[in-house]
């Protein structure tokens, strides 16, 4: 992608949320208790509204790739909501949040009251600058050339499962200021994860990913807009070959909470599918995407999704280092989230 400069040029002009789809039954709301005023999963597995009962334990001073977790019991929920008992072992193998590196002056999740209401507990992911180095001389984040050669990223993944051949998921989210600092920049972002899907994974023969991204283009004050995209490499390759790509004109909402519907099928051209949909804060439901095509390596087998990273947030060192250098970090925060293998 294009190299962002180490500055951005703040503007007051800002996105706002589509609404021209169909309006649903459901509350943007912030109570996480309650169940019954969120969209449903079928094939309900684990839920949290990451509330108490939920602990966090991480690493401290470590750089390792995946260094914290939640276990607990959450008891916000009124099934379902054991982090490990429910969620592990199961359809779902192991889940931990990765960083790929750094430590926890550089990215970090933690439980903190929801920046809307104070009585609500939610998972915050902030990156605060590129702690994954992936080729930089140096061990200095943003000081020159070498923030191209690194990643800024803070995933939950869900590793090791067993045969997971669809899965659903549910979560709200808000996204930070820092998303703002990119909108009022004159440059495209084409690399924004928020969640990806593995089958398989780079290190892999046959490797295959369905990313779910926030994409804008390089006019300063166009918003982003929800997209989605399936890509493979040739095996012993280290470049990516695009086989789907789609840009929504749904709007990203910045600082006001959504809803996200995710639902992942394996297959073929005509087997496999992808349904992506968004519930603004207003209560209108968009579809961002309904995908038929393949969600695995064409000359590869239909063996399931092992990896998958259903709350994420993933971009470049240079865009990482662009936010940094305007005062902000890029956050997001995570709550009512439910998964499910029909």
């Amino acid at each position: 992608m294009k190299t962002i400069p180490f500055l951005f040029v703040l503007a007051a002009c800002g996105p706002g949320a589509k609404a021209d789809d169909e309006p649903v039954d459901t509350e943007s709301g912030r109570d996480s208790s309650s169940e019954n005023s969120l969209p449903g999963v079928p094939g309900l597995v684990f839920q949290s509204g990451f509330e108490p009962g939920t602990q966090h334990n991480f690493a401290e001073g470590s750089g390792a790739p995946c260094t914290d977790d939640l276990t607990g019991i959450d008891q916000s929920v009124s099934e379902k909501g054991d982090w490990e008992l429910d969620l592990e072992g199961g359809d779902f193998g192991v889940g931990h949040f990765c960083f790929g590196g750094g430590d926890r002056s550089q990215r970090q999740v933690n439980l903190v009251p929801d920046p809307e209401d104070a009585n609500n507990q939610v998972l915050h992911m902030q990156l605060i600058e590129p702690g994954e180095n992936v080729s930089d001389d140096d061990d200095i984040a943003c000081n020159g050339e070498g923030s191209g050669k690194r990643k800024a990223r803070a995933q939950h993944t869900l590793k090791e499962s067993p045969a997971l051949h669809s899965f659903d998921y549910r979560v709200r989210l808000r996204l930070g200021s820092g998303m703002q600092v990119l909108v009022d920049a004159p440059y495209e972002i084409t690399w924004m994860t928020i969640g990806e899907f593995w089958n398989n994974n780079s290190a892999e023969d046959d490797s295959f990913r369905v990313t779910l991204n926030l994409v804008k283009p390089a006019t300063a004050g166009a918003p982003f807009t929800f997209g989605l995209k399936t890509d493979t490499q040739a095996n012993g390759a280290h470049t990516w070959e695009a086989i789907y790509e789609h840009v929504s004109d749904v709007v990203v909402p910045i600082e006001q909470w959504f809803i996200l519907e995710v639902s992942v099928t394996e297959g073929d051209a005509t087997t496999g599918r992808v349904i992506v949909h968004v519930t603004t804060a207003d209560g209108v439901r968009h579809e961002v995407d309904d995908f038929t095509g393949w969600t695995v390596h064409p000359d590869g087998t239909q063996d399931g999704f092992r990896d998958i990273n259903t709350m994420k947030l993933y971009t470049s060192g240079d865009v990482m280092c662009g936010i940094k250098a305007a005062g902000h970090t890029l956050d997001a925060w995570w709550d009512d989230y439910a998964i499910g293998a029909p």
